[in-house]
């Protein structure tokens, strides 16, 4: 079988006739074998769809006796000739075209189904090219199907035929290769809409009372998915949509409602799916584009599915309920009623019509019942989430109306909406007890953590609404879940729940709050964690980092703060104490003096239980470092000596054992990360009266005796890339805290990189190399050090790119991407750099034009801002001044290909700024370019005329300050030479 796979896929390949016997046994091969097998032939497959011969063999392949999959393959192939080649079909075929598809219709009207399906797509595909020859092409398959005018086909099979056929129309148009434009078809197809609703309309009505066996509801589902894919595909007015809405509705308390009154309760798999369509399809119904423009139609739309609906919500208002299925699509429907008709509710709640308001506050009152559905997201509800959504858009629209008068009647309506809304939330985050959560897998509890920042989101709307009235919302709350813990000890929940809403807003209050906050604080220290779910004690450690802009004007509470977070760094929720204590450092470093040093004990003996996780040592480092600052010039070294040596220590005894072994590996990045972290934080030049009392910095005595120990690490573990960065964040983080400081230890530093330059010239280094030279470049004492760090820098990258062939420069794209990001931000940011004339400037421009046509799109951005700063800035240097001049028609060449076909579509519009540069430097030149690059034949590609041409290069002449105008004739340039522009009519 293996055999006959590969002698076809020859056969596809070549220009000779396709031998289909050995093409079947390819196809039966290719449906029996596994995934990795299919990928080989894939290919070739479709080459062989792809071919005139398709056309004939597609027919053989359905001939009766043959196997399904064989079939299948002749329906698909058939299929995809109509939709993609229908210019090979001669017009005096078409009809006898036609008969064929329909004759075979016939043939497999009792199967297999899935090879009629795609027969009936195929059809369908057909009747849309042929609307103009064949205009009632849609009324003769209707009649044909519902007059059951095919011989000894049953009634129920000729219904599912018209009913797939149908389907398949407004699909097809959108995707079928054609000339006629996307725009025409649709208002073609738009004439027959009312037609194709009347007939699912008149067929779902006959049905409301039959009873429904499967073949029913089987076609019935068909028939309401085809109004949705017509109206959604198509459109049509609202207006016309009433009565189709009215029988949907029907349709679904027909599904509902007998199972209740009569049955188990619980809606059949074919009710809930018959149901869930008919929902989707009134989704696509009220939320179609123009419909904003018929609120009276809207009005009554609404109110028939409040009118219809609510009952069934009202009925499944409850925990764990067995229909939940058809609450969440009326909910949807609910929600997105009111999200596409924003105005609509709004003017119901300012108007004096009175059925107006009532509306708006029936489907309100709906949505709020959505959000407060019973149990806990998504394991005992799954509606409520979808109601989030909405309650950011009310907010925002009433904020966004420009009359003040009716802003102030909309926000005074909306106030006690979210006034409940809040307390709504504060139980819907609560988390699952000990007791249910053995019914939650990993992603329930991932899902809930997602839902959970959702709702602390939404707390920030209700924020917006109700200002400090928030907060007494949530200490009333608060008090309730205290008082329920007195009477039950073990339920936390509540609490929990109720100090993760204050976290949620603490944002927007500062040290001016002495009410509420306070009294937070004090319940905060007052909870016996010890006797209850360790989750109560992460979310208070999180909450009190969340205020500590609070804390920095109450400075009185922080001595409990601290207490609390040096509890959580000996427990499980080491995580939460050490983000709470890093933001508690950095917000209030100044507060925390006369508490640094316990704290700095604290710290340490954290550090050295060994039970903390690597990320949160080494986020810890952070506090430790602020803290150090706050000591005596004279203490730290001390601290020093008994926190940071065993750092240096442990990674000494690695370097002198020279083992590459993981372990090795995972040890040095986790001491680098600290000795990191440290760096970013520990500066003593806390305020003006520290600097005048001149001080070496500790993170620079730290870097004079460690610097030998960073080369080493450079030297044994030049191949891993992960370890490099760590040790340059580390020196990166040194220079960036320490500055000016740094100096002493700049040579050093060079002499690191330049080491590491020579054994491999990597991303890491290039970055440590760009933040020295654009800190130190501009100090005269500094200045002829880092123009030698800056040709070291441009020198070693040029022997990587010279050491790969240009065919292979996606290898090394994304040390290209790094060099020209760094070179980008060099020119940009400290422009003396150009006038070292030793440094080989057309080099730098060949390879950036050479970066520009890399598919990776990292490369395309920053190669494109090198050689847009380094134009900007080339006027102000002759010498790059006459290298512009001698490379800037290549450069259009390269820029003019990369549109043209070579780069990424959607990367194109980035070129704006190098046309935009040159325009604004070199007009005169570029106009002279430009057109010598244009007139080359066939250039870009010869799918763009010269007509075409000549007009977009007077487009781009002239646009000098206009980027998005710009980038748009590009775009469309892109889609001309492309050959796409009948995919975006």
């Amino acid at each position: 079988m293996e055999g006959s796979c590969q002698a076809a896929a020859a056969t596809a390949r070549s220009m000779e006739p396709i031998d289909i016997a050995r093409l079947e046994e390819a196809v039966i091969a290719f449906y029996r074998v596994n995934a990795q097998d299919q990928a080989v032939t894939h290919g070739w497959l479709t080459d062989a769809e792809a071919s005139p011969q398709a056309w004939q063999f597609s027919w053989q392949f359905m001939q009766l006796g043959k196997s399904q999959e064989v079939q299948f393959f002749g329906a698909i192939t058939l299929h995809s000739k109509l939709m993609k080649h229908w210019h090979e079909v001669p017009p005096e075929n078409r009809e006898e075209l036609k008969q064929k598809i329909l004759e075979t219709i016939v043939q497999f009207a009792r199967g297999p189904k899935i090879v009629l399906n795609r027969l009936c797509i195929a059809l369908g595909a057909y009747i849309v090219h042929m609307l103009d020859d064949w205009p009632r092409a849609i009324e003769e398959v209707i009649e044909t199907f519902q007059n059951q005018r095919m011989p000894n086909v049953t009634s129920d099979i000729q219904l599912w035929i018209m009913l797939e056929v149908l389907q398949a129309i407004p699909e097809e148009a959108q995707v079928i290769h054609t000339s006629v434009k996307r725009v025409t078809l649709r208002a073609e197809l738009g004439k027959r809409v009312p037609l194709v609703l009347q007939t699912n309309e008149s067929y779902l009505k006959q049905q409301m009372n039959r009873v429904w066996d499967a073949e029913t509801y089987s076609n019935m589902i068909r028939a309401v998915k085809c109004v949705g894919t017509w109206i959604k595909n198509i459109g049509y007015s609202i207006e016309g949509c009433v009565t189709i809405t009215a029988v949907l509705l029907e349709v679904v308390n027909k599904c509902y409602w007998p199972c209740i009154r009569a049955g188990d309760g619980c809606m059949s798999a074919d009710e809930n799916e018959l149901a869930e369509a008919c929902l989707k399809t009134m989704v696509t119904i009220i939320i179609q584009p123009d419909c904003h423009n018929f609120p009276k139609t809207s009005f009554v739309l609404i109110k028939m599915f409040l009118d219809s609906l609510s009952e069934i919500t009202k009925m499944e208002w409850k925990r764990d309920n067995d229909n939940e299925d058809i609450i969440v699509h009326i909910y949807m429907l609910f929600v997105s009623a009111v999200e596409r008709h924003s105005t609509l509710l709004l003017s119901g709640i300012t108007s004096s019509d009175p059925e107006l308001a009532v509306l708006v506050n029936r489907i309100v009152q709906e949505i709020l019942h959505c959000t407060d559905k019973p149990g806990i997201y998504p394991v005992e509800e799954s509606c409520s989430t979808m109601a989030l959504a909405f309650w950011y858009m009310l907010q925002d629209e009433v904020f966004a109306i420009q009359n003040e008068e009716q802003k102030l009647k909309c926000w005074e309506y909306i106030k006690p909406l979210y006034a409940h809304l809040t307390s709504i939330l504060v139980r819907k985050s609560e988390q699952p007890d000990e007791k249910s959560l053995d019914k939650w897998s990993s992603d329930d509890l991932e899902c809930f953590r997602c839902y959970r920042q959702d709702i602390s989101d939404t707390f920030m709307y209700c924020y917006d609404v109700l200002h400090d009235y928030i907060l007494e919302i949530l200490a009333a709350m608060l008090d309730e879940a205290l008082a329920e813990l007195q009477r039950h000890p073990s339920h936390w929940t509540k609490l929990e729940a109720c100090i993760y809403s204050f976290q949620s807003v603490a944002e927007h209050f500062g040290g001016e709050e002495s009410r509420q906050i306070p009294r937070l604080m004090r319940v905060l220290s007052e909870i016996p964690y010890e006797k209850m779910n360790v989750k109560l004690l992460g979310t208070a450690l999180e909450t009190v980092g969340s205020y500590c802009n609070w804390l920095m004007e109450n400075p009185s509470f922080i001595p409990p703060a601290i207490n609390l977070l040096v509890r959580g760094l000996n427990s499980s929720m080491s995580a939460q104490a050490t983000l709470g204590l890093k933001e508690l450092c950095r917000d209030c470093q100044l507060q925390l003096k006369p508490y640094a040093e316990p704290l700095l004990n604290a710290c340490h003996s954290s550090l050295i239980t060994g039970r903390m996780k690597n990320s949160d040592s080494v986020r810890l480092m952070f506090s430790i470092g602020k803290l150090m600052s706050l000591l005596p010039p004279d203490q730290i070294p001390k601290y020093l000596d008994i926190i940071v040596s065993p750092c240096f220590e442990e990674l000494s005894v690695i370097c002198e054992a020279n083992t590459k072994t993981p372990a090795a590996r995972i040890r040095t990045i986790f001491r680098l990360n600290m000795i990191s972290t440290l760096f970013s934080s520990l500066n003593t030049d806390l305020d003006d009266e520290s600097k005048e009392h001149a001080t070496v910095q500790p993170v620079l005595l730290v870097m004079q005796r460690t610097m030998p120990i960073f080369r080493r690490i450079a030297e044994i573990w030049v191949e891993e890339i992960d370890v490099l960065e760590a040790a340059c964040s580390a020196m990166k983080h040194a220079i960036m805290n320490l500055r000016g400081s740094f100096q002493p230890m700049l040579q050093d530093l060079c002499l690191f990189i330049v080491a590491s330059f020579q054994t491999r010239c990597c991303a890491p280094t290039m970055e440590i190399s760009k933040t020295a030279i654009v800190m130190f470049y501009k100090d005269e004492s500094c200045k002829p050090l880092m123009q030698q760090l800056l040709r070291e820098f441009i020198q070693h990258s040029f022997k990587v790119f010279e050491n790969v062939p240009q065919q292979n420069f996606s290898n090394i794209s994304d040390t290209m991407e790094t060099f020209f990001g760094c070179s980008s931000q060099i020119v940009k940011k400290i422009p003396q750099t150009l006038e070292d004339k030793t440094i080989a400037y057309d080099r730098l421009v060949y390879y950036a034009q050479r970066c520009m046509t890399l598919p990776e799109s990292g490369a395309i951005r920053t190669s494109i801002q090198f050689m847009t700063h380094f134009l900007m800035q080339s006027r102000n240097h002759p010498h790059i001044t006459e290298v512009i001049l001698a490379t800037g028609e290549q450069t259009l060449y390269t820029v003019m290909t990369c549109v043209g076909y070579l780069t990424p579509r959607s990367q194109v519009d980035k070129f704006a700024d190098v046309f935009l540069a040159m325009n604004k430097k070199y007009p005169a030149e570029m106009a002279i370019w430009l057109k010598t690059v244009m007139a080359t034949p066939n250039f870009p590609t010869e799918l763009i005329s010269d007509a075409e041409k000549t007009r977009y290069t007077t487009l781009i002449i002239k646009e000098k300050v206009n980027k998005r105008l710009l980038q748009q004739h590009l775009s469309e340039m892109a889609i001309k030479t492309r050959g796409l522009t009948e995919k975006f009519q």
